[in-house]
């Protein structure tokens, strides 16, 4: 359903290795949310578990909770990290409504 590219999943890993969560296994949780434009903004959290709603998936070794009432919006997502001279972050395309 998700799918995590090469560098998400690097990315994902050092967060874990040096966040809150280290050396806990951290759940990856998305969810949808309407912003002030009127369009879509994802979340992302990595969180110890998921909501209990929560649909459960998996992508390279990685569990993936998906808010319920978002998961039609969030079948086949394709999340990566890039990084550029501002920075890097997680690229997600705009979810289709």
């Amino acid at each position: 359903m998700v799918e995590l590219t090469p560098a998400a999943l690097q990315e994902l890993e050092r967060l874990q290795a040096h966040g809150m969560n280290r050396g806990r296994t951290a759940i990856l949780r998305i969810q949808v949310q309407p912003s002030e434009c009127g369009d879509w903004r994802y979340d992302l959290a990595l969180v110890a578990k998921p909501e209990p709603t929560d649909f459960l998936t998996e992508s390279q070794g990685w569990t993936i909770a998906i808010a319920a009432d978002a998961a039609d919006l969030l079948r086949g997502l394709r999340v990566d990290y890039i990084e550029d001279l501002m920075g890097g972050g997680f690229s997600l395309p705009q979810p289709q409504c």
